[in-house]
């Protein structure tokens, strides 16, 4: 039985964020008269997150949740919280507030005009200049490495179709990127401009390592180009490694000239030696995940789920 809307919220440390969003939820999805579920997918917690949850649901049973074992990540609570999901529509959002509920009749304005995928693009993300250059600066990186192109000011605050749901639902990969595997479905998708919320309490639990952790690690699901650059590379410096030996031996036999040993064995040793354990580091990368896969281990496993059915 599918209801109109499901929201799905992965939190953390957010006890006293979730009352405050759970509540401006509520009001926004009222006044949309549609039947909807708001679905908190949690794991190990610091504070009380998930007493606040059972007393939410407690309040309102539409207010559902589920407890995962342990830290899985959070794209896998994303996609926990997708499967137990009955809506013909599910939004994504994260649970600081920076995300605001009250833009999604235009999430929902726009995807009934026809698409499968809209995601909101932040006016602007309120974050320092040095996170938003760092942040910048990866997305870069990644839409030039990968297949998938990203905008600066996106972020996982969307809302898909139950098409949509269903194929992102096929995808069993260990470290799932959520926003990379949307990308790649090639579904009708559209943007829309959204505000950008400020955090309401707390710090946040996604920082620039973990940022990075993420870059790196859609990279590699989703692109072979940084083992087809190191091939490149490679085959560069031996290029540059055999024009410098043909110099060498000319400078040796008609010129004369002293070839400087120790420090040109020391720098090519060091350069060399590098490059190698640079290019063996990303090869281990990709082995490492084929490894990982390969053991077919549950995505995730599920501790407590409250007002949902048992999968």
């Amino acid at each position: 039985m599918f209801t109109d809307l499901s929201v799905v919220i992965p939190v953390r440390d957010e006890a006293s964020n979730i009352p405050v969003l759970a509540g401006r939820l509520k009001s926004t999805l009222d006044a949309m008269q549609l039947a909807y579920e708001i679905i908190f997918v949690t794991d190990v917690n610091k504070d009380d997150t998930v007493n606040v949850l059972k007393s939410q649901y407690q309040s309102d049973n539409r207010v559902k949740y589920i407890k995962l074992s342990r830290s899985f990540g959070q794209h896998v609570a994303v996609v926990a919280g997708l499967k137990a999901s009955s809506g013909k529509f599910a939004v994504i959002m994260d649970g600081d507030l920076q995300d605001e509920p009250e833009d999604i009749p235009l999430l929902y304005n726009k995807i009934n005009s026809g698409f499968d995928i809209v995601y909101g693009i932040k006016e602007s993300k309120n974050e320092s200049a040095i996170r938003n250059s760092v942040t910048r600066l990866f997305l870069r990186v990644i839409s030039n490495l990968s297949d998938v192109k990203m905008d600066f000011n996106t972020s996982m605050y969307r809302i898909i179709s139950r098409k949509a749901i269903n194929e992102v639902l096929k995808y069993r990969e260990i470290e799932p990127s959520l926003t990379f595997i949307m990308g790649s479905l090639n579904l009708p998708t559209e943007k829309v401009l959204v505000a950008s919320g400020k955090r309401f309490s707390g710090k946040t639990q996604y920082p620039l390592s973990r940022q990075f952790r993420f870059a790196l690690t859609s990279l590699l699901s989703f692109s072979t180009k940084p083992i087809e650059y190191v091939s490149i590379l490679g085959l560069i410096i031996s290029l540059i490694s055999f024009i410098y030996f043909i110099i060498v031996i000319f400078q040796r036999l008609f010129t004369g000239i002293e070839v400087l040993g120790w420090p040109t064995i020391i720098a090519l040793i060091t350069l060399l030696g590098g490059m190698q354990l640079f290019a063996i580091g990303i090869i281990g990368q990709y082995i490492g995940k084929i490894f990982l896969q390969t053991k077919n281990r549950p995505l995730y496993i599920i501790e407590e789920q409250v007002g949902l059915k048992d999968e």
